[in-house]
């Protein structure tokens, strides 16, 4: 399973996808809403894990964008700094799951393998 992690913090986003590597994911991590939103155009992803604060634009717009573009494409939030209605939001617009940092990566992982079995 593909996955796109997108995160701002450059550390944090890399230590995500060692350990979903680990997990036999494949996954390439970037650091901004711009360079997400030109990777999911440019190459099939099975599943993106999303912050919600990115410093060029908001997680919610790439989260809208992909759901209209590519709207096989799982989308797991995962934010340290998003409110109840922020997630309530993003499950209205289409993510499978959403969850607070720092999350269980036995929960995260999970949540992108449940929604692979949905397809």
């Amino acid at each position: 399973m593909k996955i796109l992690v997108v995160d701002d913090e450059k550390k944090f986003a890399k230590v995500l996808a060692e350990r979903l590597k680990l997990r036999g994911f494949d996954v390439t991590p970037v650091f901004d809403g711009t360079s997400a939103l030109t990777r999911l155009q440019g190459e099939r992803f099975d599943g993106v894990v999303l912050d919600l604060r990115l410093p060029d634009m908001d997680g919610i717009q790439i989260l809208r964008q992909t759901r209209e573009q590519l709207p096989d494409v799982k989308v797991v939030i995962l934010s340290g700094h998003a409110t109840q209605q922020d997630f309530k939001t993003c499950r209205e617009l289409g993510a499978t799951a959403c969850f607070h940092k720092p999350a269980k990566i036995s929960e995260l992982a999970q949540a992108l393998l449940d929604s692979r079995k949905k397809e």
